[in-house]
């Protein structure tokens, strides 16, 4: 898993496409202004827009107009998700530097999120590469269920790893597996990177886990010691409403960017992100959505510059 010589893991930050995007009171302007800011932390890769059919997710159509508005910042990586070779063909017209997809290696997973069997799916994937090379844009995937699906429970680990084989065949750059209703647990993740890596394919391996149950911070942790070094977050854990939730509703799923970078960096694995500037995003993203967001430690920081000194005795009193 390369990232930077300075860097021992790399961060891909989610929050644009996999959260603010599904904020009916964000304007494009303020999209713009948040992937600027989260541009100066030392971030190497921030997934930014999503280009699928405007009638059906209207919250994404300023896609172009994201992608030919914000600052790029050298070195790091600008990434935007395509729901299949349409949405590539609008893609690789802008400057962006990455083409995402997602595929769930569940057949009625994949039929609810894409409205097609897997195999389907699968087929149409070689053009959206062809288009991505074609045009300079490096591939990354995002395979769902990768831990599990609500629909059909555990996947076979064989099945998992098939998918992997083909799309890195196929010149994937990054494979993200993603837990998408966060059934993960930490030895689960341990066996199946470390089956994974072990077959040292070329297309360097991602994690995402969503922490629905709590334990995703645990789950990194079992990826990291397995020898992923690529994990998505999002700052505060900014994400799309899960399946079964309403429109409204805010998603918290992600893993909060600021709490893994702080952990990381305190274990002195380093992550090459400015903490300070990190911060300053998710304070950004509170005042953008209006509601705090769940990431831990913004409100340690503030608890630690004013902490109230307690009397021993007082506390004993009021047990």
């Amino acid at each position: 898993m390369e990232s930077k010589e300075k860097n021992d893991v790399k961060i891909v930050e989610t929050s644009p496409r996999d959260g603010l995007s599904f904020i009916n009171t964000i304007t494009t302007k303020e999209k713009i202004s948040l992937i600027n800011k989260i541009s100066t932390t030392g971030l190497l890769e921030i997934d930014i827009v999503a280009f699928t059919h405007p009638g059906m997710f209207p919250k994404y159509a300023d896609a172009e107009e994201v992608c030919k508005s914000i600052r790029k910042s050298p070195g790091v990586t600008y990434s935007g998700m395509v729901p299949n070779e349409v949405g590539c063909r609008r893609a690789v017209l802008t400057k962006l530097d990455e083409i995402s997809f997602l595929i769930s290696v569940s057949d009625e997973y994949n039929k609810r999120n894409s409205l097609k069997p897997l195999r389907e799916t699968m087929n149409k994937i070689p053009a959206i590469c062809e288009l991505s090379a074609n045009n300079g844009k490096t591939l990354r995937a995002f395979i769902l269920t990768a831990f599990g699906c609500p629909f059909s429970g555990k996947i076979p680990d064989e099945n998992i790893i098939n998918v992997v084989i083909k799309l890195s065949h196929l010149g994937i750059k990054e494979i993200s597996l993603l837990d998408s209703t966060g059934m993960a647990n930490p030895f689960q993740v341990k066996s199946l990177v470390r089956t994974i890596l072990d077959l040292k394919l070329p297309s360097h391996l991602a994690v995402h886990f969503h922490n629905t149950k709590n334990v995703a911070i645990a789950n990194c942790i079992a990826a990291y010691e397995a020898g992923v070094r690529i994990f998505d977050t999002s700052i505060g854990g900014l994400s799309l409403p899960l399946y079964g939730s309403f429109d409204s509703d805010l998603g918290f799923w992600n893993v909060p960017t600021e709490d893994l970078v702080n952990l990381f960096e305190e274990m002195g694995i380093r992550t090459g992100i400015n903490i300070d500037n990190l911060l300053n995003c998710v304070e950004a993203a509170e005042k953008l959505i209006k509601r705090p967001l769940y990431g831990h430690l913004l409100r340690s920081r503030s608890f630690s510059k004013y902490p109230k000194v307690y009397n021993t005795s007082d506390i004993y009193l009021h047990l």
